[in-house]
């Protein structure tokens, strides 16, 4: 009975843990390294994670100057880079994806302007080099609201992702000549039927996986596909960038209508001047 006992709770413990392990490879990461303008490392400089000006992750440079922020949900991020004594470097549409890293190394300014904070926006770029062994097709929120296929249909999304992929009448999935039944459908690290439907606008990414497949997913030949949906943060963050860009745009138009004011006001101010200097010389004249 004691053995039994013991087999059962093993068994319970060893699938939260791959349950864990799962889940936690819906996320990526963004790690790098920050100097100085002298190439040293800079010990303590703060690394800042951003969507709409919320914060999401911060970090602090080690003694080599390394840092990572993570977990982060896949998406696009602002990053910050600041340093006493340094201006801070900004970073635009740093991207993460989901079971990856994104690289991004920062040398410092120094900052001339003291008791002012200065702000260096900097170009980023995704690096070529991919050291995944690890084939993935990946389509972010932008590209699946370009598909043109029905949101939430995620077989016409796979059908259009790789040629690898083939997605019969009958809704069947091969991958590279696998077997019928072979492939697999996670859903935010669970997996699920395929008859499984997805709400199209709670869709974050759809990752398919044809070779390389991460032992998480199991002991596949077929695909693995990986929908990954937008949690409550990044329906806060999609939110204060709207929002973000709506009071943006009403303060450029409040800008615009005061400029056009003040322009209409110097134009009769000026008027005004012209027609009491000319009153001035014709009673002058007159006189």
């Amino acid at each position: 009975m004691k053995n039994k006992l013991k087999q059962l709770l093993g068994a319970i413990a060893f699938l939260v843990l791959t349950a864990i392990g799962i889940a936690q490879n819906t996320t990526g990461e963004i790690k790098g390294l920050v100097t100085d303008d002298q190439h040293n490392p800079a010990i303590g400089a703060e690394i800042k994670a951003l969507q709409g000006g919320v914060l999401i992750k911060n970090a602090i440079a080690d003694i080599d100057g390394k840092y990572t922020l993570k977990p982060l949900q896949p998406g696009q991020y602002e990053v910050l880079i600041s340093f006493t004594g340094f201006k801070t470097n900004r970073y635009i549409k740093v991207s993460v994806e989901v079971e990856e890293a994104s690289y991004l190394d920062s040398e410092m300014e120094v900052n001339t302007l003291i008791g002012f904070d200065v702000v260096a926006d900097k170009p980023w770029e995704k690096s070529i080099v991919d050291v995944s062994y690890v084939t993935m097709h990946k389509l972010s929120l932008e590209q699946l609201n370009q598909m043109a296929v029905s949101k939430g249909d995620v077989k016409g999304m796979i059908a259009n992702i790789s040629s690898d992929i083939i997605v019969t009448d009958n809704g069947e999935i091969f991958s590279r000549g696998s077997r019928a039944g072979s492939s697999k459908y996670y859903v935010d690290g669970d997996v699920l039927p395929f008859g499984t439907e997805v709400t199209g606008m709670a869709i974050q990414n759809l990752s398919v996986i044809t070779g390389g497949i991460p032992a998480q997913y199991g002991d596949g030949t077929g695909a693995v596909i990986v929908v990954n949906t937008r949690d409550y943060f990044s329906g806060i963050a999609e939110k204060n960038i709207s929002n973000s860009k709506f009071k943006s745009k009403m303060e450029q138009e409040k800008k615009d209508a005061e400029f056009e004011a003040q322009k209409k006001k110097r134009e009769a101010e000026i008027e005004a001047e012209k027609k009491a200097k000319a009153a001035i010389i014709l009673n002058t004249k007159t006189n």
